[in-house]
């Protein structure tokens, strides 16, 4: 690519970005500077990513940090985030996956922080169509740490959510609106856990034939190669 086309693709990037960053915020997902998004640069081992501490309010563009696929920061006025590491693992371990979310919404981060949950199971078919299935918890290690990048890497397999215990959620997708969606169920299935357990009821679970096929669907709607 010639840098003109490479700056493109760069600043798509970015508007991708802004918007889920936005979009996040409007959502209540995240307060302050918490969370973080990326987003794959098109035909470059490239990805463009939230700086870190800085308000997504104010946020602009040029605020955002642009790294490649062997972990260095090529671009950006201020520290990418710190969960940097753990965004370019998603990315190797899923080569189909674009964009990335990572939210503080209320009802995932509660489910997160319960004691003795691994996994939050399918609780109807939006579970298994927009998610690939269960909600994995990957286990706890301190935010930005290598450790927790590597929980979340081991952790994610084919599913397009995750939680990461005591912190939050991720979402992932083909385009940040998929990721977003992918971050909004995530959010819902956590919701409805919560008051399922609340009313003293188990999840029932769905048919083992309708989940193989649903499982089978969803990993050809987000492009998953296993």
């Amino acid at each position: 690519m010639s840098q003109e086309t490479i700056q493109r693709a760069i600043q798509k990037a970015k508007e991708q970005v802004m918007w889920g960053c936005r979009t996040m915020v409007d959502k209540g997902y995240a307060l302050g500077t918490a969370g973080n998004i990326s987003a794959r640069v098109e035909g470059e081992p490239l990805f463009v990513i939230t700086p870190s501490a800085r308000p997504y309010l104010t946020m602009k563009p040029e605020d955002l940090a642009v790294g490649d696929m062997d972990g260095n920061v090529v671009s950006g006025p201020y520290k990418p985030s710190i969960e940097f590491s753990m965004h370019l693992g998603i990315y190797k371990e899923r080569p189909e996956v674009n964009c990335i979310v990572h939210t503080h919404s209320k009802f995932a981060t509660a489910v997160s922080a319960m004691d003795g949950v691994e996994k939050v199971p399918v609780i109807d078919i939006e579970g298994v169509v927009y998610l690939g299935g269960e909600i994995l918890v990957a286990p706890f290690a301190p935010p930005g740490s290598g450790e927790l990048a590597a929980h979340v890497r081991n952790t994610i397999g084919t599913n397009a959510g995750l939680l990461m215990a005591s912190h939050g959620a991720i979402g992932t997708g083909l385009t940040m609106e998929d990721a977003m969606i992918s971050s909004d169920n995530v959010e819902r299935a956590c919701e409805m856990y919560l008051a399922i357990l609340g009313a003293g009821r188990q999840v029932r679970k769905l048919p083992e034939d309708y989940m193989e096929m649903a499982k089978k669907k969803s990993l050809v709607r987000r492009n998953v190669v296993l």
